[in-house]
């Protein structure tokens, strides 16, 4: 790094972050060719381990999780690179489940700044270069990598991975990715590398993805094909081609997801016990992923932020209103202005008994008015909709008005978990 840098410029992890907002003329610029510009002298997308990469429009955050905590579980070091982080920017790197210091985190930027020289890179570009630094300096049997935004001209894929990992396709991100899903789901298999295997945990994915990992020969393993779950009154059971681990406990989150980390599992061909994976499977949590951060009344944080996430948390909610009969769901909600408000809100009308809007002050953000109007547009009641200043806000009230029998679910968007999160 420059001399000037060093005398002025980021001096802690927060101005670090600052500055490398300011170092690209737009958030989001899809493609290689820059990342490689830097990464290819200084060797950083090597990563010296078996590399797993998982895309997919939904679904990628808990299966790195699950992946991450068998691998782990079974005495292997394990990085894992995710976004976005809800709190604190070290959640995107974690080495063997915990978070790396500020200090490596500030010296990691502080190498890219030096070998970039004149190449403008997004934040989330020079993150992930940042990220396969760190975990360059450690000795790590594997590392996990989740695709920030579809995958083919993703910064992560600049990293050949051992093994691919598509979890959903769905719409979200039309301006970057199109209304296409055909098209969708080929940028998605862009993370599919020639003759690798590949596992596809959707068995009703688009065509696109399956023909595209036939066309590379990968060793493809898809759901409903070539692995499946069955599922019975209290547990679900997983069968591969070479695996098969019965009475697996079900959680909230997506058991399509969990049979899909099992194949890569059963793909990385390591002797685990059944019981723990079954351990793991149990504990499976993920912050921010159908949380439950309070009781009486109970508080759900979710993420869901497109009609896809919005369709499964109402299914997870519908659940809910079976084991809490007297339970009235009261929605505190707040989405960036490009996602499907409407439909989103359709998915769940039918579970949420009022509503409580509020606005994201940050890029792509919405005030709160155009999903409020997307509440009349639908003729929910005015006296089960209402808007407020800030999400904080709304989340006060829908509190002060439950009963403590009631479930106050939190979800639209990361900003909108986080903005509760820090505060309760």
């Amino acid at each position: 790094m420059n001399q000037e840098l060093n005398s002025t410029g980021p001096q802690n992890l927060q101005q670090w972050l600052d500055y490398l907002l300011l170092q690209h003329p737009v958030e989001i610029d899809l493609g290689l060719d820059r990342l490689n510009l830097v990464a290819l002298p200084s060797k950083l997308h090597q990563l010296n381990s078996k590399v797993i990469t998982v895309a997919g429009t939904n679904g990628k955050g808990s299966s790195c999780a699950l992946l991450e905590q068998i691998l782990i579980a079974a005495g292997y070091r394990v990085g894992v690179y995710s976004s976005p982080h809800l709190i604190d920017y070290r959640e995107r790197v974690r080495v063997d489940g915990e978070m790396l210091s500020e200090s490596q985190h500030c010296q990691a930027f502080e190498y890219i700044e030096s070998v970039r020289k004149d190449v403008s890179l997004t934040y989330f570009e020079m993150g992930t270069l940042a990220a396969f630094h760190l975990f360059k300096q450690q000795t790590l049997d594997f590392v996990i990598l989740e695709v920030g935004l579809g995958g083919r001209f993703d910064a992560t894929n600049i990293v050949d991975s051992d093994i691919a990992l598509v979890t959903t396709i769905a719409h979200d991100h039309e301006a970057w990715l199109g209304k296409d899903l055909m098209l969708v789901g080929l940028e998605k298999a862009g993370i599919f590398r020639a003759g690798k295997p590949a596992v596809i945990g959707d068995p009703n994915i688009v065509s696109s993805v399956t023909a595209h990992a036939t066309e590379l020969g990968c060793q493809l393993r898809h759901a409903g094909k070539n692995f499946e779950q069955t599922i019975d009154a209290d547990s679900w059971h997983y069968k591969g081609p070479g695996l098969q681990i019965d009475n697996l406990p079900i959680g909230m989150l997506p058991l399509q997801n969990a049979a899909a980390v099992l194949a890569v599992v059963e793909l990385l061909e390591l002797d685990l016990a059944p019981q723990l994976i079954r351990d793991c499977v149990k504990n499976w949590r993920v912050s921010g992923r159908l949380q439950v951060v309070a009781h009486k009344p109970m508080v759900i944080v979710d993420v869901a932020h497109n009609v896809q996430s919005a369709a499964y948390l109402a299914g997870q909610l519908r659940q809910l209103q079976h084991t809490h009969p007297q339970a009235n769901i009261l929605a505190v909600c707040a989405m960036l202005n490009d996602k499907d408000h409407a439909q989103s809100i359709m998915e769940l009308d039918s579970v949420i008994s009022s509503w409580f809007i509020a606005g994201i002050d940050a890029p792509r953000g919405d005030d709160g008015s155009k999903l409020y109007s997307q509440l009349e547009a639908l003729s929910i009641p005015i006296e089960n909709r209402s808007r407020h200043v800030s999400i904080m806000a709304a989340y006060d009230r829908a509190i002060g008005v439950s009963n403590a029998s009631d479930i106050v679910v939190v979800f639209g968007s990361f900003y909108t978990v986080a903005a509760v999160l820090e505060h309760i």
